[in-house]
């Protein structure tokens, strides 16, 4: 019953006309803030999805690889719990961070799968483990497209490749050494020899998933450098280098502890109580290493490539229009459309945003956040507001930018305005996504 009334609340709220304001409350909230800042808010939401879905990775792989094998298939109820848990903390996380409505919709509903097989609501064991193991395996290259164009090159799907094998990495050793944890402290302690299994089929996961993340740290590093990326300041190089410290220390520290458990002997039992405490230490350094992955840009494909946010504004007798296009992170942009209209008329049947250059055109895919009376708008006048998050203007040059907002009385709006974008330290691509 809690399930069911959890899920019937989460399918409100997706299926809610104005759901995506909701999702995306916060930049009304932070209108007036810096583009810095909103590109860190950013950051900490895509931490906080990326961090659910490693934990749920890692436990899903501790359950199905690590316990057979160590002879553990009976129920660990705090295991359990911590799944389930975490099954719904990362719904709410992918409802209220989505920005783009199709690809937040898609994760949304695997995330309710997930969370259904997660508090057992999908019959037969084998069947929920199927489940789960399909929404991982396409949940996490979902954690990593912004948008469908940005896949549609070469360097976009390794790019793609190598995050997702960054992140699944990141699950064995962050989720799994969680649960190895708290399998640890499970009391009555487990026997010496479903112990030893468990630490030894856990200590070959933990040593490829470290080489898993050194290897696709170097991929995206070297992908970037091909394509002409840099880093955008010393700054983020020295942070690069301590989050590389930290992996190595945290093998050290993991590898220590298990050297001197296999050394131990007949003082085995004591010092499970020392690998329980280093396993807790190692942990604990992987929260930094997390915060340095996501408050960090490292260089892939598709750098900046306004570097000036655009504002344009129409006056109008009928309407006003106003768009601004403003850059984000990894080549992608954020448009914002304002529409004026006269009061009480409602808000446009249709409201378009298309760039061309030269003769490829972008079309801007806008999703409607909010609208009415604007009190400290223009007299008369509703004011309703669009926005789309995606990579729209991928080149340097003449870009013409066209918008066409139709009315409830069938009046057509359309404004066009032609925009120079500077090649000076611009990454030219050679597809417009």
């Amino acid at each position: 019953m809690a399930v069911a009334m959890l899920l019937a609340a989460c399918l409100y709220v997706l299926s809610a006309p104005g759901w995506e304001v909701l999702a995306s409350g916060h930049e009304h909230i932070n209108a007036g803030a810096s583009g810095e800042w909103e590109d860190l808010l950013g950051k900490w939401k895509s931490l906080a999805e990326t961090s659910a879905v490693m934990l749920l990775i890692g436990v899903y792989m501790f359950r199905t690889a690590l316990l057979p094998t160590a002879g553990g298939w009976g129920v660990w109820p705090a295991i359990e719990r911590m799944e389930r848990i975490t099954a719904v903390v990362m719904l709410y996380v992918i409802i209220l961070a989505g920005s783009n409505n199709s690809l937040t919709v898609v994760k949304a509903v695997i995330a309710i799968m997930w969370l259904l097989a997660a508090w057992g609501a999908i019959p037969y064991a084998k069947s929920s483990t199927i489940v789960k193991g399909l929404c991982a395996l396409v949940m996490v290259p979902l954690l990593h497209i912004e948008d469908v164009g940005s896949i549609l090159s070469i360097p976009g799907m390794i790019a793609v490749l190598a995050a997702s094998i960054h992140t699944v990495s990141g699950a064995i050793w962050a989720g799994g050494g969680i649960s190895i944890y708290t399998a640890l402290a499970l009391k009555p302690e487990l026997p010496a020899s479903q112990f030893k299994l468990l630490l030894e089929r856990f200590r070959i996961g933990a040593a490829t998933a470290c080489c898993g993340i050194l290897l696709s740290s170097l991929l995206i590093l070297l992908l970037g450098s091909s394509t002409g990326e840099e880093w955008k300041s010393g700054s983020e190089s020295i942070w690069l280098m301590c989050k590389l410290l930290l992996i190595l220390v945290i093998v050290w520290i993991a590898k220590g502890g298990y050297g001197r458990w296999r050394q131990a002997g007949d003082d085995e039992l004591r010092l499970r109580y020392r690998y329980k405490q280093r396993l807790r230490v190692s942990l604990g350094l992987t929260v930094p290493v997390l915060l340095i992955s996501a408050l960090t840009s490292p260089p892939i494909p598709g750098g900046a490539t306004l570097k000036e946010t655009i504002y344009w504004h129409v006056m109008g007798e009928e309407a006003h229009m106003s768009l601004r296009i403003r850059e984000q992170n990894a080549g992608r942009q954020q448009v914002r459309l304002d529409i004026w209209l006269p009061a009480g008329m409602g808000k446009p049947i249709a409201a378009e945003v298309t760039l061309h250059h030269g003769e490829e055109a972008a079309e801007v895919p806008l999703i409607y956040k909010e609208g009415g009376p604007d009190p400290y708008g223009y007299e008369g006048f509703d004011k309703y507001t669009y926005e789309a998050n995606g990579r729209y203007m991928t080149k340097s040059g003449s870009w013409t930018m066209q918008v066409i907002a139709i009315d409830r009385g069938q009046k057509k709006h359309t404004y066009e305005k032609v925009e120079d974008i500077p090649t000076e330290n611009v990454h030219q691509s050679n597809e417009l996504n």
